[in-house]
Order: C-alpha cells, then structure tokens, then sequence
C-alpha cells in the first residue's frame, strides 16, 4: 500500500512539471444567494435577510414567496411589506411577466407606504429564475399612481431607493439651494459630499440643507431640527417624509423659498421630475398657510437668482 502511495505521489509530481499536463481541481459551487425583503419597524426603509428556496423553480420560488408575504413572516425587529387587510387574490405568469392582484384595501394604504410596499414585492420577485417584469392589478384593475397613471410593469430601474449592508463610500457633486439675503430668492450653491454608497441622494440633499450654507452671502432654508423620515423614488416622483420642525420651526424665509430649495436641490440631484411632500406620513392641509403638501412640485428656475445679479 506504501509503495503504491509513493508511485502514486511521483506520478502526481511528474505530471504538475510535465508540459501539457495539468491536474483539473473541481471547485466547490457556492449556492445561489436571495434576499426576502420587508420594512423596519419605523416604515422608512426596506430591509432583507437571507432566502435559501429548497427548490429553484420559478413556480416553487414564487409559491413559497407569496405565501411568506401572505402570512406576513418577518423577523421580530421588521413590519411585513402588506398591512394585515390588504389580501393577496392571485398571481400569474404571463411570459416574463408575473402578474399580482391584491384586494380593494391595497389602495388604503399611505402613498409613502405603498411605494415602499411595492418595491419590496418587486425586489422580491424579480429574482426569480425567467421574472424580468411584475405588474400590479388590484380587484383585475392595473394599478395607477397619483396622477391616476397606469404604473405598468415593473423592473430594478422603477425603484431607486438602495438598501443592503454595503459600506463603500463615493464622492459627488450636488447643487444646492439656499435663500438669499432678502430671503424671497434662491441661490445655487455646489458642494462635494463623500458619503455611504448605500445611502439614497435625496437623504443626502436634505441632510445637506439642514446643516446650512458655506457661502458668504447665503442663508437657510429648512430649520436645522429637520428630519428626513423616509425618502423614495418610484415613477420619476421623489416622495419626502420629513419631521414635525420641517414644518414647525420655519425660518424666516418666504413659504415657496421652502418648498422650491428642496424641491430643485432634489429635482437637480436625483432621477425624478417631481416632488411631493408629506410632514409625519400626513399630506393635509398646507406647509405653513399657502402651499399644500400633496401638490406634485416641479422645478421652479423664476426664483433662482443668476451669478450675473447675485454679483
């Protein structure tokens, strides 16, 4: 047996320096990893843990997942992507496309909620094998956004939100808007920020406005108490949740300077072409006496003073 072992190892040795010889190693397979994704416990954010299906059929992966959603099975520390009375009726696959219809109460949701409720299904389902495409009907009607548009099918790039324990950082440039010394105009100001890739822009943008101006000449927006909440992206809408002192503690700066540096530091930033407001998930009533929290906001360049007049 020794002498066999010996002859064995020489003819290993022989063949590694032989030319044209080579021993092939079968490299261990690292099983595919998925995500199930649900809400933390503020409902601002999408969290996800680990997903291992027994079986990676399209049709076992999307039974299994729509029952977990169903059931509402979430770690102790998370809230299940639906609230306890919206029902899931059905689902179908058409080609590429799965196609999920969900009960009359699915519309009661909080927009803020509900776009958060959808990127997570969407997440969710778009890694399984052959789905490149989810669709929304609610009671066999394709769901509409705010503006009672049909949403469509759904992809990553619908949703820009980013989530994940990634914590590479990156380095940009974002133009921002403060008031000027009259405080009834706005003023650009660039600024180079190096933050967590994982953290979404327009928390950014907004965390930027709270901290205030560098430029001499320039004066605050948003009370520095302010809080952004939750921050979404979904339709080429920016949905903004902000604290009770977005609102409350205002500056003394004109009601549309507010409303319009965040809105055109967002709109400047981001990959949207609106913004809505909301202060703790409520979008009644105005931000302080005329400029109403559920209009859809688009840029507004007529306040922005040039360089040539702020010279």
């Amino acid at each position: 047996m020794k002498k066999f072992l010996s002859v064995l190892l020489l003819a290993v040795s022989v063949c590694m320096l032989a030319a044209g010889c080579s021993i092939e190693v079968e490299e261990e397979n690292t099983p595919d990893k998925y995500s199930f994704y649900y809400l933390n416990t503020a409902e601002t954010t999408l969290e996800r843990e680990a997903y291992e299906p027994k079986e990676e059929s399209a049709d076992f992966m999307v039974r299994e997942l729509m029952q977990s959603i169903g059931n509402r099975k979430v770690p102790e520390d998370g809230i299940a992507l639906l609230p306890e009375e919206v029902i899931l009726n059905s689902y179908d696959f058409q080609d590429d496309v799965l196609v999920i219809d969900f009960s009359a109460q699915y519309h009661e949701m909080s927009r803020a909620r509900e776009v958060l409720t959808r990127a997570g299904i969407v997440k969710t389902f778009l890694q399984v094998p052959d789905i490149h495409r989810v669709r929304f009907t609610v009671e066999g009607q394709e769901l509409t956004d705010s503006r009672n548009n049909k949403i469509g099918d759904m992809t990553e790039e619908s949703f820009l939100e980013l989530s994940g324990k990634d914590t590479d950082y990156r380095y940009d440039t974002f133009t921002l808007y403060f008031a000027d010394k009259s405080g009834k105009k706005l003023v650009k100001e660039e600024r180079n920020i190096y933050y967590r890739r994982t953290l979404p822009k327009e928390r950014v943008v907004l965390e930027q406005l709270a901290k205030g101006p560098m430029e001499e000449g320039h004066y605050a927006v948003i009370p520095e108490k302010s809080v952004i909440l939750s921050a979404t992206i979904a339709d080429r809408i920016c949905y903004i949740n902000m604290n009770r002192a977005f609102q409350e503690e205002a500056l003394d700066v004109s009601e549309s300077i507010q409303i319009y540096s965040v809105v055109n530091s967002l709109l400047d930033s981001c990959e949207a072409d609106k913004v809505q407001l909301s202060v703790e998930g409520s979008m009644d009533g105005n931000l302080r006496s005329s400029m109403p929290l559920y209009t859809f906001y688009e840029k507004n360049d007529q306040l922005v003073v040039h360089e040539k007049e702020e010279s």
